[in-house]
């Protein structure tokens, strides 16, 4: 992690993926008291975090800066050198002998690892002394959580699908189409495709059944309680896997985003 400091600025607000943070050479330290908490919001976006406190139990010395951070780690961690990834951090000023912060806790954007898998978070509260931050107490969460860059769209079910030979309508519904843009999206469109083999994501093959596109969605917008009526086209005779495909106009063509499969086959 590089980190620069200056005489009238607190250090940068770091996310690395290593850190090395010095043992603890000093009375005067900041403690954690009190339960260890997080708590993720709005589709993994933002994460809480935080304790009952932080105390300096020193009667005579103050602390350094203070900086809480949550982590995810490979592995719990025990003391001395630090690897993982930085997933939130705040700062508060330092501690007079014998003060303390009750409670502790913030709502930050939640910045996550690069690679989705299973996670180790712990809790660290570190001093600022002449050479960087020290860790001088941490909470180990005794879960694991998965974590991982978030999903820009998705569909989310139940979903089902209903064909009229009398009208030649096909009938779209699902529960709810969501994305984590930071600006709008591109024209959406949700079709009803017939595949040979399960489909499980990528290049489709098969046959289009019906579709119908939608108007791009603004940041934090999402369709609700979706219900439309596209023309059906029917496949030629045989058993198919069944899927609800969502795709996204990307300036020249619609590319697949998510999609959720039918648990049973269909005979036309």
């Amino acid at each position: 992690m590089s980190v620069q400091y200056g005489m009238s600025f607190f250090p940068k607000l770091v996310m690395s993926c290593a850190v090395l943070l010095m043992a603890v050479n000093a009375a005067a330290a900041p403690k954690f008291y009190g339960s260890a908490r997080y708590q993720f919001s709005n589709q993994g976006t933002m994460v809480t975090f935080g304790c009952g406190g932080v105390k300096n139990d020193n009667a005579t010395g103050s602390t350094g800066t203070i900086m809480v951070r949550l982590w995810a780690l490979a592995a719990p961690y025990a003391s001395g050198t630090i690897s993982g990834k930085v997933l939130g951090e705040y700062q508060l000023t330092a501690l007079k002998p014998g003060s303390y912060y009750s409670p502790v806790s913030k709502t930050l954007k939640a910045t996550l690892p690069s690679a989705r898998k299973q996670y180790h978070l712990c809790l660290t509260v570190a001093e600022y002394r002449s050479n960087g931050y020290v860790i001088t107490d941490h909470r180990n969460f005794s879960d694991r959580i998965s974590l991982g860059p978030l999903d820009l769209f998705n569909l989310v079910g139940p979903w089902k699908w209903a064909f009229s030979g009398e009208t030649g309508n096909l009938d779209i519904h699902v529960a709810k189409i969501t994305h984590t843009r930071s600006g709008s999206t591109g024209s959406l469109k949700l079709a009803v495709w017939a595949t040979k083999s399960p489909y499980r994501g990528g290049g489709i093959e098969g046959f289009q059944l019906g579709a119908v596109t939608k108007a791009a969605l603004k940041p934090g917008y999402s369709y609700s309680a979706v219900k439309n009526v596209a023309k059906f086209k029917k496949p030629p005779a045989g058993g198919y896997y069944i899927s609800l495909v969502l795709s996204e106009f990307n300036r020249q063509e619609y590319r697949i985003v998510d999609y959720l499969p039918s648990s049973t086959t269909y005979t036309f």
